[in-house]
């Protein structure tokens, strides 16, 4: 007997190639920096998952490892 295996991709869509490479560049000439909402340890993951579920956060959330 053979087992399906039941797997699941899921993108994120946040522009073109081109928007991120324009975006790579302004970070390397020292133009932006990505703004940071928050950062939790590995151990509290799940709080950081929950702070993105909730759409309570303005920029990035850092899971530091």
């Amino acid at each position: 007997m053979l087992m399906a295996r039941q797997q699941r991709l899921q993108g994120l869509n946040v522009g073109s190639r081109r928007h991120q490479l324009d975006l790579i560049r302004g970070i390397d000439a020292g133009y932006r920096h990505p703004t940071i909402d928050r950062s939790f340890p590995l151990a509290e993951i799940a709080d950081a998952f929950r702070l993105q579920g909730s759409g309570g956060h303005f920029g990035k959330i850092v899971v530091e490892f």
